[in-house]
């Protein structure tokens, strides 16, 4: 993880580490430099779905975890509203997020399904990723 440590972006209280990091390791990265609770409160990781052959699928997942539990939104209410706020002011994306999966509960959440499309020459899943870091940036 260290190798990627200049990859990480901090937005405020929001990490977004690079593209396939596992969460479990970004989770022990925080923690091993001994970033305070009180001034990271969530981080976000991009992922290539990978079928069972090992091959990408063209799906792309966002993962939003707490990294302090005891502050911040309800992640996946949080998803479900971005998810509605499209539904009114953007119908061009709409059409594109209606098909996504939501799992998770107040600690994570999980966009799946993301379509490896560009809209207005910006890839599906940056778009998702940038409006998340600007509601969490708050």
């Amino acid at each position: 993880m260290t190798d990627k440590k200049d990859k990480i972006e901090f937005y405020n209280k929001v990490a977004k580490f690079p593209r396939n990091v596992k969460a479990s390791k970004a989770l022990r990265f925080l923690e091993n430099i001994k970033i305070p609770r009180n001034k990271l409160w969530y981080f976000i990781i991009e992922k290539q779905m990978i079928d069972k052959n090992g091959k990408d699928v063209d799906f792309e997942e966002i993962q939003t975890i707490k990294y302090n539990n005891k502050a911040g939104f309800n992640l996946v209410e949080l998803v479900k509203q971005l998810k509605e706020y499209y539904r009114k002011e953007n119908m061009e994306i709409f059409e594109q997020v209606d098909k996504l999966i939501i799992e998770g509960n107040d600690k994570f959440s999980l966009i799946k399904n993301i379509p490896k499309i560009e809209i207005n020459g910006k890839k599906l899943i940056t778009i998702l990723t940038e409006d998340l870091i600007k509601l969490l940036y708050k």
